[in-house]
């Protein structure tokens, strides 16, 4: 019995005794006109107190009653409401197997089944986004897709498959904005980025595609291997600008985003290239072989020391330096790496007219079956014939 109703007795029963210490004595009470009795104070106290308990007990039940009947009403629902939810998530998820295998037509039907019971069922219109995407028809994916968003708006996987679904059927822009308002609900998320600076990568967007991949870097630094590859990357990008400033006539932009590229990756060797190319297009030889051999010693990339040699072959510059450099990177523990440099060092002797010096390093490291180096070596030791023959050999060095 609840606290009301115990209270409700209690006032019921103080009533009562009121009214009989009003009336200490006999009460008459007629039932008819000719039909009465009289009754003593205590037995109308005792009367009165068990009238209130019945009248208590009668309105405990009629409340706990009505109160059982609603439980039983609201769990009955429930218990309903859970069933077809079951039935419903069963259904979706036999779907998704059925996509995951391929079997289109199969997910569709099953699909349809949840969306008759449940419109509004958000991933099943989802993924009948994605299956009717996947047998080619675009534009009513795309409906579907609006209409779950429009369901549930701050579902990141059905704006990733919207997305993905704009990328399949060549809809970049629309693609693009899905992702900026993905990101702009969720600045702090990297993968909105990622899919962003993607999607401009597609039009070779330099510029908004650096501005992503600069908000992508805080984002992921306390994952350092992520952070490392991320910076290669903002490093490409760099280097992939600067070639369309190059291209499009803008040098001194050209060279500032190489060198921006240079900042991020110092072991980006293409950068380093095109840094010393530029440098020497512009008429500073010496600093294109600075930068050429500062590339060297970054990234142990040859092709930066060809670009030096052919440089000072053809402008007559004093070869020592790079000689240097060569000695330097040969080392007999490691034949087999280092005869690339040994090559190198015997055509640069070649072309200084020092047969000698050729020779003697094409046979203090020789290897075997290494037809470049036996050819080189014959030239070294009679330099004076077959002019067009060491061209060749040379330039097959250089390609090698």
């Amino acid at each position: 019995m609840s606290l009301k109703h115990i209270v409700v007795s209690v006032l019921f029963v103080f009533f009562s005794i009121y009214v009989a210490f009003l009336n200490p004595h006999e009460s008459t009470f007629h039932l008819t006109q000719s039909h009465t009795f009289k009754l003593p104070t205590v037995i109308l106290l005792l009367a009165a107190v068990f009238t209130g308990v019945l009248i208590s007990i009668a309105t405990f039940w009629t409340f706990n009653l009505k109160n059982a009947f609603f439980r039983w009403k609201t769990d009955f629902q429930k218990s309903r409401v859970e069933k077809k939810h079951s039935r419903l998530e069963g259904l979706f998820k036999k779907a998704g197997n059925l996509f995951l295998c391929g079997r289109l037509d199969k997910a569709s039907t099953v699909l349809d089944k949840v969306l008759n019971a449940a419109p509004g069922h958000v991933e099943a219109l989802n993924l009948k986004g994605k299956v009717l995407c996947a047998e080619g028809k675009s534009s009513q994916a795309v409906s579907l897709q609006k209409k779950a968003l429009a369901e549930d708006p701050q579902n990141i996987s059905v704006l990733f498959d919207l997305a993905t679904t704009y990328a399949e059927t060549g809809h970049t822009d629309d693609e693009i904005n899905l992702l900026k308002k993905t990101h702009r609900d969720n600045p702090k998320a990297a993968q909105p980025l990622f899919r962003l600076r993607d999607a401009y990568l597609k039009k070779q967007d330099w510029k908004n595609i650096l501005i992503a991949q600069d908000k992508i870097l805080p984002l992921i630094r306390n994952n350092k291997e992520e952070w490392d590859e991320e910076l290669k990357n903002k490093s490409r990008f760099l280097y992939a600008r600067g070639k369309q400033q190059w291209e499009e006539d803008r040098r001194d932009l050209a060279i500032s985003d190489f060198k921006q590229a240079l900042k991020a990756w110092d072991k980006n060797s293409d950068a380093h290239l095109f840094l010393g190319d530029a440098y020497l297009e512009t008429g500073k030889s010496k600093t294109a072989l600075k930068k050429w051999i500062a590339g060297f010693e970054q990234t142990q990339n040859t092709v930066c020391l060809i670009r030096v040699q052919k440089v000072v072959c053809l402008e007559g510059g004093d070869p020592q330096e790079l000689i240097q450099i060569y000695q330097k990177a040969i080392n007999p523990n490691q034949p087999q790496e280092s005869y690339k440099y040994v090559l190198l060092l015997a055509v640069l002797y070649l072309e200084h007219g020092q047969a000698e010096n050729a020779k003697n390093i094409l046979e203090e490291n020789q290897t075997d079956h290494e037809l470049l180096g036996s050819l080189l070596l014959t030239h070294a030791r009679q330099p004076s014939n077959n002019g067009s023959n060491f061209d060749l050999i040379k330039e097959a060095i250089f390609a090698h």
